[in-house]
């Protein structure tokens, strides 16, 4: 059914729970995984990207290597997060997008503003788990 799933996870303990259900939902499919973090700065100076990217790199393969997930499936990008993540998905020719979502109390709690775009803007399914 799928065949190339995006996972976008932030580089923390609830991003590592995330990964963990991504990857069963690959493995359930034989679905290429492909995990990103989204650095929400587009306007910084390059040299601070490149210290934040530096900085999160690490935490984002540490928990992907614990996966078995190879570095080549593995990016950190910088942007408006759900932009990213569906160009990402349209890219790939993804064909199921999963990332994590809040569960605080009240609708705008429950979706945040990155899982929300995702939601209305990507063009492929998109699964949102609640952590």
């Amino acid at each position: 059914m799928y065949k190339t799933i995006i996972c976008a996870i932030e580089a923390s303990k609830e991003g590592e729970a995330v990964l963990a259900k991504a990857q069963e939902f690959a493995l359930l499919f034989n679905a290429k995984l492909f995990v990103t973090h989204i650095i929400p700065y587009a306007l910084l100076p390059k040299d601070y990207q490149k210290e934040l990217k530096e900085k999160t790199l690490p935490k984002m393969e540490a928990i992907t290597e614990s996966l078995g997930i190879p570095k080549k499936n593995v990016s950190v990008k910088f942007g408006k997060p759900y932009e990213q993540i569906c160009m990402l998905a349209e890219k790939k020719d993804a064909d199921l997008i999963m990332l994590g979502t809040h569960s605080k109390k009240g609708i705008q709690a429950l979706i945040g503003s990155t899982a929300n775009g995702v939601a209305n803007y990507a063009k492929c399914d998109v699964t949102l788990l609640r952590i």
